[in-house]
């Protein structure tokens, strides 16, 4: 404590620290991390459009079966009980991604009227980054019919 002699009589007086400029500093880095921080244009163009109502009725009968993709708690990709992708930390889905352009082709020659669709089950335990590298692998073949279900173990 210092002790200020103020007229005659003594006060004590506590040491101030000014924090004023500290507080501009930490203003100015908040803003520079955010003006230089970027967002991946991947995931965020990716589109979520619904079914037509009609479609969840089941009054439209598609000619071809949707596709079904899974995504085990590993990260693994399963097409109709086929390992395709296995979790090796890698963004890319190489077998997925030549397997839906197939799936396509064959989808144009049919000449379908409808889009083709495409049912995932993801299990909660993946993480979130390898549910957007399938959907990222989807958007890339221009797949937009996609219906999520809900991922049952062992069944």
């Amino acid at each position: 404590m210092i002790k200020k002699k103020i007229g005659k009589q003594n006060e004590d007086v506590a040491p101030g620290l000014d924090i004023s400029s500290l507080i501009d500093v930490s203003f100015l880095l908040l803003i520079y991390f955010l003006v230089t921080s970027t967002l991946d244009p991947r995931e965020s163009d990716l589109g979520l459009t619904m079914p037509p109502p009609t479609v969840m009725t089941g009054s439209v009968l598609p000619t071809i079966d949707p596709l079904k993709i899974q995504v085990d708690q590993a990260g693994n990709v399963v097409w109709d009980n086929e390992l395709l992708d296995t979790n090796d930390g890698s963004h890319e889905l190489v077998m997925l991604a030549d397997r839906l352009r197939t799936y396509v082709e064959a989808w144009r020659v049919m000449r379908e009227e409808n889009e083709p669709r495409v049912e995932l089950e993801v299990d909660d335990a993946v993480s979130g980054q390898r549910f957007i590298d399938v959907i990222n692998c989807l958007a890339e073949v221009e797949i937009t019919n996609v219906t999520l279900l809900n991922f049952q173990d062992g069944q």
